[in-house]
């Protein structure tokens, strides 16, 4: 059977280009092995060889920390030592529809421990936070990063959205988005509690720290 792993505390941070594209192709590698558990070990030699890292050393700096340790904050990987006392992984599958379990999660913001949970957002969700009236729609993309680093890039799309329009957004509107992005910045700065709701049909998305989780089914 194997004994669980214990989460590690680690901090993930998907804007990170290259930890996303570890995640991405260690993902691909998963699926195309055909394997239900895999050896952390074997995994790591892979992807530094696919990716072309030199040693462990190098690999371990672009992801900010042991391998073993960032298989452990992915909500959507589960972990374990066999009975060989190797670390093994998996990844999660996603149910089929008919399975689906319509899910609401709730994480109140108190502090900087909560903004650095990692959250697995799932193509199906949708965030909401209910002080702003500010949704993060579905857009049919898995998300994992941690939750101050869904509101950077929430903040820098908008940011990028009143760039990119120009002369052919109106004032009122560009007025609106700006007032916005101050107050998604006072989020990320702790300015006040807040919550982070995340309504999900397939009930696949989760979190690295569950224990101050709300969740309640739809």
């Amino acid at each position: 059977m194997g004994r669980p792993v214990e989460a590690a505390m680690f901090k993930v941070d998907m804007s990170h280009q290259e930890m996303e594209r570890m995640l991405s192709e260690l993902e691909e590698w998963y699926a195309s092995s055909g394997a239900q558990w895999i050896s952390a070990e074997a995994a790591a030699s892979w992807l530094r060889n696919d990716l072309g890292y030199e040693d462990e050393a190098e690999f371990e700096d672009a992801l900010n920390g042991p391998f073993s340790d960032f298989l452990k904050a992915m909500p959507h990987i589960e972990t374990k030592i066999d009975e060989a006392g190797r670390l093994v992984f998996k990844v999660r599958p996603d149910p089929p529809e008919e399975e689906w379990k319509a899910t609401k999660m709730s994480l109140n913001i108190l502090g900087k421990d909560d903004l650095w949970n990692v959250c697995f957002k799932s193509q199906h969700a949708r965030v909401e936070i209910p002080e702003l009236e500010f949704e993060i729609s579905q857009d049919g993309k898995k998300h994992i990063d941690s939750i101050y680093n869904h509101i950077a890039g929430a903040v820098y799309n908008l940011g990028s959205h009143v760039s990119s329009s120009g002369m052919s957004m109106s004032s009122d509107h560009r007025v609106k988005i700006s007032e916005c992005l101050v107050q998604l910045n006072g989020l990320l700065d702790l300015q006040q509690p807040w919550t982070w709701v995340l309504h999900d049909p397939s009930g696949t998305s989760s979190f690295h720290r569950m224990d101050k989780v709300l969740v309640e089914y739809e």
